[in-house]
């Protein structure tokens, strides 16, 4: 087939060399940090107790509703506190279970199921990505609208990301059963992997694994090519209408990153459960950059430590990649399911913005991959006009940068939406 592309988005040169560096596994020796939410299905109940005696693999936290992600201990050893309130990376607080390593890495496997639905709902599987949803939400959401082509999103999010590109290349077989399992509960017709054009032994492993069950397509690094909704227009020549109410399932697609597909193969052949995260890392001007599997729990210190980068002197660290990243205030926040990556900024190299006033030069329309007027939502959620702001499709917004990036007089138009976005969802809970 000829994969097709989107209008708008850029074409960043920054080197994938780091696809070819294998993962390096991080197992903390001291106290990890789980977070009791680690995805968009709501905060976990404790399952334990300070002083209580834990293994990798077992609950500690449970969902309250019937789709929610558990949340298992990734280090052997004592509870060492439960606590109500812990910072969270993106904003507020959560409660979070503090596990003291007795450093023997002893494991509980999973219970089993002999229903696959149930067997995701128990590994704490969530689709890795830009909005960490529940994987038996987006399956079952899948199965209602009857969707019948899935693909694997091996695309990584951002430029100086590789570690979809390099887990397919290492974990192919995960890969491969993952494929197969999700494949019969939502009955799809036809399964795609889509992967960077460069990535030629990825390309090969897994057209090899899936003996033709799935059709691998190559495309052009072109960002935010990997944002589900451009995927699928590039793979299905289906477009997702441009409005808040409609999604990719509408049009008969699930996508779930290749992550994701790698988690339900080794929970189903493995009985093993999410405790891990394999996410890429990279110092200022690509210093340290490695990928690694690193258990979840893990301050971000630590992981900067095993890279040899020091956040000494530095400007910025940035939970997940220069584009969509958010930065963080503080490195003894530790890994989880959200997290799609760490890049560190030198302090010469941040932009600091200045009050400017739009020139109308319409740059940041023409880059726009979802054809929206990004200078008029930003300049909407700036003066408070929220209602106009929903009325041009402010929450269509996939908050990819590129109108920033290309902004000549450098307003913040992402910043801006995302706070237009913030308020608009208050002023609903509120009512």
């Amino acid at each position: 087939m000829s994969p097709g592309s989107f209008s708008g988005g850029i074409c960043l040169s920054i080197s994938d060399a780091n696809a070819n560096k294998p993962f390096e596994r991080i197992i903390p020796s001291g106290v990890v940090t789980i977070p009791l939410r680690q995805d968009l299905g709501g905060i976990c109940n404790a399952k334990v107790k300070k002083g209580d005696e834990v293994k990798v693999g077992q609950v500690i936290g449970e969902s309250a509703g019937p789709e929610g992600a558990s949340i298992h201990a990734t280090v052997s050893g004592k509870v060492a506190d439960v606590i109500k309130a812990y910072p969270h990376f993106s904003g507020g607080f959560v409660p979070a279970v503090l596990i003291e390593s007795d450093g023997k890495d002893e494991w509980v496997g999973l219970e089993g199921s002999a229903d696959p639905m149930a067997a995701i709902q128990q590994a704490g599987i969530v689709d890795f990505d830009i909005k960490p949803v529940p994987l038996v939400t987006k399956l079952n959401e899948a199965k209602s609208r009857r969707a019948n082509a899935f693909i694997v999103n091996a695309m990584d999010i951002e430029p100086v990301l590789s570690s979809r590109s390099r887990l397919l290349s290492e974990r192919v077989q995960e890969v491969a059963c993952g494929i197969d399992t999700i494949k019969n509960i939502i009955g799809a017709a036809s399964v795609y992997v889509a992967v960077d054009k460069g990535a030629s032994q990825a390309m090969s492993a897994v057209g090899s694994a899936c003996g033709g069950a799935a059709t691998v397509v190559g495309l052009n690094p072109k960002y935010p090519q990997a944002v589900d909704l451009l995927l699928v227009k590039s793979i299905l020549g289906k477009e997702v209408p441009c409005t808040e109410a409609y999604c990719v399932a509408d049009i008969g697609a699930l996508v779930l990153s290749v992550e994701t597909v790698a988690a339900v193969g080794r929970a189903m052949a493995d009985k093993k459960p999410v405790v891990d995260r394999f996410i890429t890392i990279t110092g200022a001007n690509g210093t340290g950059a490695k990928n690694v599997q690193v258990r979840i729990g893990t301050p971000i210190k630590e992981v900067l430590g095993h890279c040899g980068i020091s956040v000494e002197g530095m400007g910025k660290v940035i939970a997940g990649g220069p584009m969509m990243g958010t930065a963080i205030a503080n490195t003894e926040t530790p890994v989880t399911k959200e997290l799609l990556g760490i890049f560190v900024q030198n302090e010469k190299d941040i932009t600091k913005s200045e009050a400017a006033v739009c020139i109308k030069c319409g740059f940041c329309v023409d880059v726009c991959p979802m054809q929206l007027m990004p200078f008029l939502i930003s300049g909407l959620s700036e003066s408070a006009n929220y209602t106009m702001a929903q009325g041009y499709e402010i929450f269509t917004c996939i908050e990819c940068g590129c109108c920033a990036y290309v902004c000549p007089v450098r307003i913040p138009m992402v910043q801006w939406i995302k706070f237009g976005k913030a308020q608009i969802l208050a002023q609903r809970s509120s009512e």
